[in-house]
């Protein structure tokens, strides 16, 4: 059973606290109004800005475990990865053979904005933000050095594809707690594809 069950839970929670506060706030003010004829109560003030910071925190909370808490890719407690490995097949345009065909972008100082290539008899196509090409000496590019590849099984597919393969690593979210609060147990975190290729030339633009 997933623990995102919990992480909805509490944003329900929150939300209606943060209403129950709101409304609190606004019979009790009334009452002040109809009964002392005054629009301040020391006593009530403080009581408005406990009820209002405990809220506040709670929905903060929720926040930033659901959007903006940073996962951390490394920490096996907390996700788990899977990567998968293709032999690349070659494609040509006109006379030209290649691995892979680096689209760039239509403005600016002109990036790659994403890399295709085909594997199994099927076409991919990743974001270059997500993706990126290896064609030196060193099997892991140093935009992908900071995932927690398998530098064995990646040495194994070098030799066996002749320096020609994607390897594609998926990362999810364990079912833990913490996760589930932040409604991420077991969505997938992060897909990042490594392309290597045997050299530069193997890397065809548009």
């Amino acid at each position: 059973m997933s623990w995102n069950w919990l992480g909805w839970l509490s944003w329900v929670c929150a939300v209606l606290f943060f209403c129950y506060v709101i409304h609190y706030i606004r019979v009790h003010q009334l009452m002040l109004i109809a009964k002392t004829k005054k629009v301040f109560d020391t006593k009530l003030v403080i009581r408005y800005i406990v009820l209002l910071v405990i809220s506040l925190l709670w929905l903060g909370a929720m926040m930033y475990l659901t959007f903006f808490r940073p996962v951390d890719i490394n920490n096996h407690q907390e996700t788990r990865t899977t990567t998968t490995y293709q032999a690349l097949q070659m494609s040509n345009k006109a006379d030209d053979y290649y691995y892979v065909l680096a689209t760039r972008s239509k403005s600016g100082n002109h990036p790659v904005i994403s890399y295709t290539y085909w594997a199994g008899n099927n076409k991919y196509t990743t974001n270059s933000r997500f993706g990126s090409v290896s064609d030196g000496p060193r099997i892991i590019s140093l935009d992908a050095s900071v995932l927690p590849w398998d530098k064995k099984q990646l040495a194994k597919e070098d030799a066996r594809t002749g320096s020609a393969f994607a390897a594609v690593m998926n990362v999810h979210y364990k079912n833990t707690v913490i996760n589930g609060l932040g409604l991420k147990a077991n969505h997938n975190a992060a897909t990042y594809t490594l392309i290597r290729v045997p050299s530069s030339d193997m890397v065809a633009e548009r």
